[in-house]
């Protein structure tokens, strides 16, 4: 016979004491700092490095405009939250590709693929948010669909905030986007 249907444990969980007992337990913290795991951004950076494409061995950094001015010549509204959002990781991300080995191979297949989204957009005179929605689906189309994608367990969400973070990276080393020529000022606005 037990003299108290209570329990305790020493480190706060959860104790059940008796029979036919059912405990459910939600915690929702929205203030909790979700940090992407080393291993998805490096296994993202893999991806995007072995995606079968040519692409161009040049890599300058001729033109390095101001982000914010950058994303407004670019006509750019959606990605500058979406880049906010997650550039928490920024730094993270930033060591991570300072010891990945392909990272320049990595950085230019994005560049590549933007290449390609930005022909579509001079043409169709699309806004930047077009060229960096259709650079994500691409990039996450080749990451998520190439045969060998199944060695790492990796959540959805993890995968989208690897692709957000590796895109601001390289938009950060002016590779993606056009720069803003030299004649362009705000006074002619």
């Amino acid at each position: 016979m037990s003299l108290s249907n209570n329990a305790k444990s020493g480190d706060n969980s959860v104790s059940v004491s008796g029979e036919n007992n059912q405990v459910t337990f939600n915690s929702f913290n929205e203030n909790k700092l979700h940090i992407l795991k080393r291993t998805a951004i490096f296994e993202i950076c893999q991806r995007i490095a072995n995606i079968q494409i040519d692409y161009d061995d040049e890599y300058s950094i001729q033109h390095n405009s101001d982000w914010m001015d950058k994303f407004a010549y670019n006509n750019v509204n959606t990605y500058v939250e979406i880049f906010d959002n997650y550039s928490d990781g920024y730094d993270e991300v930033s060591e991570i590709l300072q010891s990945y080995l392909n990272k320049t191979k990595m950085v230019k297949k994005v560049r590549t693929l933007y290449l390609e989204i930005e022909k579509v957009r001079f043409e169709r005179e699309l806004d930047g948010d077009y060229v960096l929605d259709q650079l994500f689906k691409k990039l996450k189309e080749e990451i998520c669909y190439s045969a060998s994608f199944n060695t790492v367990d990796l959540l959805d969400e993890d995968v989208d905030e690897a692709i957000y973070l590796i895109m601001f990276y390289v938009f950060t080393k002016c590779k993606i986007l056009k720069p803003i020529p030299e004649e362009f000022s705000e006074d002619d606005n």
